[in-house]
């Protein structure tokens, strides 16, 4: 593959990562404020707002690694 086609992979995946780390902010329809939760609700945002932002950077992360990698091959 060259390095046009490695560098499209490597863009698409820092897209999607930060697309997965954004989208409960989306889904919601706004940022975390804390005024607007009670309880278990505002643990829950919490906890999945947390694991997107980690799916999100193990995306980039994996996206970086495979296109490092590609780079090593060669």
């Amino acid at each position: 593959m060259n390095l046009i086609g490695r560098g499209l992979i490597l863009l698409s995946s820092v897209f999607i990562g930060v697309l997965i780390m954004i989208s409960p902010g989306f889904i919601t329809g706004h940022s975390f404020n804390s005024s607007h939760y009670q309880g278990s609700l505002y643990t829950a945002e919490f906890i999945v707002r947390s694991v997107a932002v980690i799916i999100g950077f193990l995306v980039i992360y994996d996206g970086i690694k495979s296109f490092l990698r590609r780079e090593m091959e060669k």
